[in-house]
């Protein structure tokens, strides 16, 4: 028997009591349950707060329900109780606030819901029920997903993680419920591999725990992993892959009747059946969840804005924009009252094209400015950061143990002397030991976090002037209705800012996405200085650029640097010539203009630019070479005359298959 069968079982009482009789009875029947000591265990209402998704959309009067528990709770947790009943009304009072928050995290008011876990957990810790403590932190770990503050909830979950694994078989639900968290932060962060392997380990637990206990809710949860691995593997362009975790997850709502999920796995179906040009089954599939009659009765707007979203996605595909404006505007309304940041970027994006693609300048950039307000790339690096650091701690902390308890079987077998002499010196030998890997795991937490630091310092390569400046030139072009000229740069202006987001949080990314970035800040410093220069990018023959990966925006600052100081006094007929080539496979970046050369020293070493200062840093460091160089060379012709500048230097790079 796992952990949870007691506490269900108190669950479905109390459930049927909320479904069959009146009030009166309910209590009656309330107090007969307080005072049975058969229930001194499974007063704590846990699988209430973990079945709340599914609970509430069957019948409210779960939370009335509940409200009632609460005032019983409140009343005898105030009396002068004997420590058993006191322990069971704090139990109980317990249940009732994690209720009560798990409800709130279903409103705009979610700061309360954090604050009622929080009264759960204190009265949980008070009374030493530990197993329910770890729990309730998982359930409000899962509210810190919900508010997108991964890097609060990550060390709940581990925390949780390393209480509930000294017994796996005993704490299934609870490792099930953990293991799924971590695959939801996975997905906010966009590491869909991860993601799936640990929906995948969810999953295993759930079907231990169903097939030690079946019930729906645990068919519930199961459902939306398979759900959340349908989604990771549309997000890697795995679309047959995740048509069959769609049917999987389906094949469970409709079983278990749950309606909203149903929609959200429909929609999710219908998109990978679009992305493989199934168009005609997509529609089909859009519409059925339009018409599913239960979701527009509950004003699921979660669903709903999902179906607009894919038919609007869907009429884009079919070149009918009108019906594709109309679509996304339902779903972008539809998806502000979710609160979903996901589904309003979702739908502000698919705004922004269809804008572009009609001409309506200014609402494509007024959703352009509210995508980037709802965009939190730093929040992501934060939890990333956190995820890593709790990973290294936790693998540190479980090899320790491991150690330890493989020298304490082998030492019982020798005899007292022998225990003594070797005990004195495993001690010596592990103090040391602990010192050096303590030491370690400092240094390398150090690292990570300076690193990160660094990375998050790229985003101030793209100069503030230079993003009001492109903004500015896109109102004027609106403005003077060149019409053309403003869809060339808004653009290259908006794939350029989603590719310098998105790369900076990334340790390496491929020379082919390099170069794509760019060609793009080259084309608009092009239009931002009037055409008054040319470039090329040449790559050298047999560079796989799919397969080289190397640090992302190490060439921005010094391709900036050619075209503000180095083309300063030209106004027309400049040329950037840029090459990436190898020599005895070192990788080298090299750029040419025509400009006015270096004056003076030939070092960046002392430039003053800080975004040259962080790439030298970040060179130094990917290289390990503290005296690493930039060359830089003043080009002249034949009769000594500067005719433009050169500057090479090597580049760390990775190559995978």
């Amino acid at each position: 028997m796992h952990r949870t069968t007691k506490r269900t079982t108190l669950l479905v009482l109390l459930f049927a009591f909320s479904v069959s009789y009146s009030q009166d009875k309910i209590i009656d029947s309330i107090k007969t349950l307080v005072n049975n000591p058969k229930f001194h265990d499974t007063t704590k209402l846990r699988a209430v707060s973990n079945a709340m998704d599914y609970y509430s959309e069957h019948d409210k009067n779960y939370y009335v329900l509940n409200a009632m528990l609460g005032k019983i709770a409140v009343k005898n947790y105030k009396k002068n109780n004997p420590p058993e009943l006191k322990k069971k009304y704090t139990m109980w009072l317990s249940g009732y606030y994690s209720t009560v928050g798990t409800e709130y995290s279903f409103t705009k008011e979610r700061e309360k819901g954090l604050a009622y876990h929080d009264k759960s957990i204190a009265l949980l810790k008070s009374v030493k029920a530990y197993d329910e403590m770890y729990s309730e932190m998982i359930v409000k770990a899962s509210l810190y997903v919900r508010m997108n503050q991964d890097d609060k909830a990550i060390p709940l979950i581990f925390s949780a993680i390393k209480y509930f694994e000294k017994d796996k078989e005993y704490y299934v639900d609870d490792m099930a419920y953990a293991y799924s968290a971590l695959g939801q932060i996975y997905i906010g962060q966009k590491q869909h591999q991860k993601a799936i392997a640990y929906n995948e380990k969810a999953i295993l637990y759930y079907e231990d725990s169903y097939a030690q206990e079946p019930n729906d809710h645990t068919s519930y949860l199961k459902c939306l992993a398979y759900g959340n691995i349908a989604y990771s593997y549309s997000s890697l362009h795995q679309f047959e892959e995740a048509i069959d975790y769609c049917n999987r997850a389906l094949q469970i709502s409709r079983k278990i009747k749950n309606h909203t999920i149903t929609g959200l796995l429909l929609s999710r179906l219908g998109n990978a059946k679009m992305h493989l040009n199934k168009l005609d089954e997509a529609e089909k599939i859009f519409n059925e969840i339009l018409s599913i009659k239960e979701l527009a009765e509950a004003t699921n707007d979660a669903a709903l804005a999902s179906a607009h979203f894919g038919l609007a996605s869907l009429y884009i595909k079919k070149g009918n924009l009108t019906q594709a404006g109309l679509a996304a505007e339902k779903g972008f309304a539809l998806s502000k009252k979710t609160g979903s940041k996901d589904l309003q970027e979702q739908g502000a994006h698919l705004i922004y094209d269809i804008s572009k693609a009609t001409k309506n300048f200014e609402r494509a950039l007024e959703m352009y400015q509210f995508h980037e307000k709802i965009v939190d790339s730093s929040q992501i690096q934060a939890s990333k950061n956190e995820l890593e650091q709790q990973l290294l701690k936790y693998d540190f902390e479980k090899k320790e143990l491991n150690y330890k308890l493989t020298a304490q079987k082998k030492t019982a077998t020798k005899n007292n002397w022998l225990i003594g002499l070797s005990g004195a010196l495993l001690a010596l030998l592990l103090g040391g030991y602990f010192y050096y890997r303590n030491t370690k795991q400092k240094q390398a937490i150090a690292g990570l976090e300076k690193n990160q630091i660094k990375q998050k310092l790229l985003i101030t390569q793209m100069n503030p002037h230079f993003i009001f400046n492109s903004i500015s030139n896109i109102q004027a072009l609106i403005r003077d209705k060149k019409d053309e000229d403003a869809i060339n740069y808004l653009n290259k202006f908006s794939v350029l800012t989603r590719q310098i987001l998105e790369n900076s949080n990334e340790n390496y990314i491929s020379l082919a996405e390099e170069v794509g970035m760019m060609e793009n800040y080259l084309l608009i410093q092009q239009l931002l200085y009037s055409n008054k220069f040319g470039f090329t990018i040449a790559i050298e023959e047999g560079i796989d650029t799919e397969s080289l990966f190397l640090p992302p925006m190490l060439t921005q600052p010094f391709i900036e640097n050619a075209i503000k100081h180095g083309l300063a006094d030209k106004d027309q007929n400049g040329t950037i010539a840029i090459r990436f080539y190898l020599i005895d496979a070192k990788l080298f970046f090299e750029i040419l203009d025509n400009g006015k050369g270096f004056d003076g020293s030939k070092t960046i070493s002392n430039h003053k630019s800080l975004a040259m200062t962080i790439t030298k840093e970040r060179l130094i460091n990917y290289t390990k070479n503290q005296n690493f160089v930039v060359q830089t060379d003043t080009i002249k012709d034949q009769d000594e005359k500067v005719v433009g500048a050169k500057v090479v230097f090597e580049i760390p790079y990775i190559y995978e298959e």
